[in-house]
């Protein structure tokens, strides 16, 4: 997604090698960069959880710039010394690793999310599902290396009883998990919605208020800006040779996460395999929709949603969404080009 400023949308995106630049918000999260920019409004860029991040905020506090820089950083480095897939000493990779039928214990906000995770992989019918990490490795998406050749079905089915989140337990005092398989827990598809939290929640500790958080291309916006006008965000159009705008929202005190298919896939043969993956066929989707954003309080919470409801695909998705009451967009590929349908709680978001 795009943060989109007053006067034009920003059809174009800076790489992250211009983050020494100074002038660029990084990944899907820009603003213009000139001298007319606000000066109420400032702003810290930086690297962590594999992705870039962004805050902004109205400086109308006495915390400093240096100190939020300070803080964001600590929040996020404290999430990925957690729940990483990719750092052996994670407490996660602790746990992917422990025995099965005994408790682990891990950090309270790590058995907090766990738990949150399985209540919407209850809600979602298994669509969202984060023990798919032996999945997500073998279709090589993982830490590991893109495998050379496809799984075999062979190999998919020796999976299958390790899937499901009804494999995993949790406690709260102590803080624990335990699994009932040989199940390995994968977060990425709510942890960069968690960092945005963990740093709102800072930020509004510490006074702030008014105030925009982006990790990895998932944001909450709180307050207003300088001029009173609340946050415009602009979800791209989802093409991997193109990034532009396709529509804008208009959010206040609210979280904002998009799903898509279309930058982080590989092919092999002419067939594309992207790294959303289905729990139940144990495979990349292969439906026509292309991305799907939501809108939530929490930006796990929309994290989350947004990759179950791409795992459920548009007609089962929208229907979904329409039922639970959740505002969604969605994006489907065409022949010609793409179309798009929001669910009735997305339409207050949207800008004419």
């Amino acid at each position: 997604m795009i943060l989109a400023d007053n006067s034009k949308l920003l059809a174009t995106f800076l790489q992250t090698t211009s983050l020494a630049m100074g002038c660029a918000l990084m990944l899907t999260l820009l603003l213009g960069c000139s001298v007319s920019e606000e000066p109420e409004i400032e702003a810290v860029t930086g690297l962590a959880m594999g992705t870039s991040y962004t805050v902004k905020w109205v400086a109308k506090t006495d915390v400093d710039h240096g100190a939020i820089a300070t803080g964001a950083k600590a929040e996020l480095a404290r999430i990925e010394a957690s729940m990483s897939t990719f750092m052996d000493s994670s407490d996660l990779s602790g746990f992917n690793g422990a025995a099965v039928g005994e408790w682990h214990q891990v950090p309270k906000a790590m058995a907090a999310l766990v738990s949150r995770s399985i209540d919407i992989s209850r809600q979602t019918g298994g669509a969202f599902d984060v023990t798919v990490g032996p999945l997500v490795d073998l279709w090589g998406f993982g830490p590991d290396p893109v495998p050379e050749h496809i799984p075999s079905d062979l190999a998919l089915e020796a999976l299958r009883p390790v899937i499901g989140y009804q494999h995993l337990q949790v406690q709260q005092q102590p803080a624990a998990l335990l699994k009932t398989a040989a199940s390995a827990i994968d977060l990425s598809a709510i942890a960069k919605g968690y960092g945005v939290d963990a740093i709102a929640s800072w930020l509004e500790a510490h006074g702030v208020m008014d105030y925009l958080v982006e990790v990895g291309g998932e944001l909450r916006a709180h307050g207003r800006k300088p001029d009173g006008s609340i946050w415009r965000i602009a979800i791209e159009t989802p093409a991997a040779d193109a990034r532009q705008v396709y529509q804008v929202v208009q959010v206040k005190d609210m979280a904002v996460a998009t799903s898509g298919n279309y930058r982080n896939y590989y092919e092999q043969h002419g067939v594309r395999y992207s790294h959303t993956l289905d729990p139940s066929s144990l495979r990349p989707v292969t439906h026509k929709l292309a991305s799907v954003t939501v809108v939530d309080a929490s930006a796990a919470t929309a994290d989350a949603l947004a990759t179950a409801l791409m795992v459920m695909g548009g007609k089962q998705g929208l229907a979904w969404a329409e039922l639970h009451q959740v505002p969604a967009y969605f994006i489907m590929k065409q022949s010609d080009g793409f179309v798009a349908q929001s669910s009735t709680g997305f339409e207050p978001y949207l800008e004419n």
